[in-house]
């Protein structure tokens, strides 16, 4: 009989929707209610709630999943998820209420990532197989499917999507602001930037209920054409970035250098590896006029583990000798391969084999790579000439000849009184974008001094806690306001670092 309900309300959207074909429009706020027994994670007073509706089903849900992650990392603290189910049919509701009654035990987290994992696809067996595994007690875990407990929660997240014109699976709406699908990191960041910022005016006039208020005069239903969707931008060749230069160690060249050259790069990408010849050409042939600096963005398979190899070679001061041997050994990445590379490096063997064991800088990787994407790359190798971005790899002329530009202007830049510490800091400080990484890796000049945002220095905070440099999370935290420092400290303490 509930089946039955489920089956009706879901063809009655098929039919509504197919007539209308309204969408949403991403620069409206519409009034999206948060729904009543649903999941939630994140802080109830976050200034920015994202209320989705997802299909375990759905392989687009299921790709998006790795972005939201990266989105959660970057903004610590400050989103909270409202997770409501749109299922594609009737079977599917097997998967929404399982979740939801693993939430009503504290356990949504673990058993969402599972029935993901399996794309949504379980029989009764299977789903008590994944409850045991997570450790439901299974005595209650079976009583709420048995008694469909939850089954008017998935109704009536079925209902409110066809009240609003929801007709889609994953749709989002951070604020009440739509994100269509399966996007690109940088629509979400760019939407939650734009919610954050919304949210500190309203906040400030202390409404009773902060999401109501950010809502409340938002559109009712779906008002757009059928086509209306998130704007994506490629990077511009002629608009120079604000990137910093990541991790401790990844630098080469000094710190006065008139170009400096950050390249987003990959140990398992042959792009990459064609380009590493052509970076130490730039070094050979400019000298000490070039800095170069290595950021992660491991998109392949084994790229991963290879990255944190890397920076845990660089936290024994030795990147650029183990970076040497990854590269020089192209396609050889196995846990064999990275041990033997270590060695030759002259790495403390012991110290960097306990560094990959226990994934101590995972997050710092995976930090990096969201700043990445968040910046609007989304390939391998992108470099960065003082802030002007060069998608892919280049041949040795066409690269020199970027340079010798950029050479000359910063020439002319000291002619007429920049200092030529200060190249690299004013260039950054008139550049658009931001580095979601690390703040403090952006530098500053030595003539001007200006002070991070709060914002900023906690999100460095969190970054040096992400590298297990604990005395400089201390140092940067001294002095962040209450709700910073707890923020902070949320993540922080994840990481073992106790401010």
């Amino acid at each position: 009989m509930r089946g039955s309900v489920l089956v009706v309300l879901l063809a009655t959207a098929s039919v509504a929707h197919a007539g209308d074909g309204a969408s949403f429009d991403p620069a409206s706020v519409y009034n999206v209610p948060r729904g009543t027994g649903d999941p939630t994670d994140g802080p109830a007073d976050a200034p920015v709630t994202i209320v989705e509706w997802s299909d375990y089903a759905c392989g687009y849900c299921n790709r998006v999943q790795d972005t939201l992650d990266k989105l959660s990392r970057l903004y610590p603290g400050q989103l909270r998820w409202v997770h409501r189910t749109l299922p594609l049919d009737d079977d599917n509701t097997l998967s929404a209420e399982a979740a939801l009654a693993a939430a009503a035990q504290g356990r949504f987290a673990p058993m969402h990532a599972r029935l993901f994992a399996v794309h949504g696809r379980v029989d009764r067996a299977a789903v008590e197989l994944i409850a045991r595994e997570v450790g439901l007690d299974m005595i209650r875990f079976r009583g709420d499917l048995d008694a469909g407990t939850f089954h008017g929660v998935v109704v009536a997240d079925v209902q409110d999507a066809l009240r609003i014109g929801v007709s889609g699976t994953p749709t989002f709406f951070v604020n009440g602001r739509p994100v269509h699908g399966n996007q690109p990191l940088k629509v979400f960041v760019d939407t939650v930037a734009a919610e954050l910022a919304r949210a500190g005016t309203v906040a400030a006039t202390h409404p009773p209920d902060l999401y109501a208020a950010l809502v409340g005069d938002g559109k009712p239903v779906a008002d757009a054409p059928s086509d209306a969707n998130n704007q994506t931008t490629d990077l511009d060749p002629n608009i120079g970035y604000r990137v910093g230069l990541g991790l401790p160690g990844h630098s080469l060249g000094p710190a006065d250098a008139l170009v400096t050259i950050v390249e987003f790069s990959d140990f398992e990408c042959p792009f990459c590896a064609r380009q590493a010849p052509i970076l130490v050409h730039a070094r050979q042939k400019y000298g000490d006029a070039v800095r170069i600096v290595y950021r992660h963005m491991p998109m392949h398979r084994d790229s991963m583990l290879a990255a944190e190899a890397a920076v845990a070679a660089g936290d024994q001061g030795k990147f650029w000798a183990f970076h040497d041997q990854v590269f020089g050994h192209f396609g050889h990445l196995t846990r064999a391969d990275l041990d033997a590379f270590a060695k030759a490096a002259g790495l403390d063997l012991a110290r960097f084999d306990d560094a990959l064991d226990t994934r101590r800088f995972h997050d710092a990787v995976v930090a990096e790579y969201a700043a990445a994407e968040a910046l609007g790359v989304d390939g391998t190798p992108t470099m960065f000439i003082n802030g002007q971005p060069i998608v892919g790899a280049s041949e040795v002329a066409v690269f020199d000849r970027v340079i010798d530009a950029h050479m000359a202007m910063a020439k002319d830049a000291i002619a007429h009184g920049v200092p030529r510490a200060d190249l690299y800091p004013i260039m950054m400080s008139s550049a658009i974008g931001a580095d979601l990484a690390d703040p403090s890796a952006i530098p500053t000049s030595t003539i001007v001094k200006i002070e991070m945002r709060p914002e900023d220095r906690a999100r460095s905070v969190t970054a040096a806690c992400r590298r297990h440099d604990a005395a400089r999370a201390k140092q940067l935290a001294n002095g962040l306001a209450p709700d910073l420092q707890q923020r902070a400290s949320a993540v922080c303490s994840g990481e073992g670092v106790d401010l």
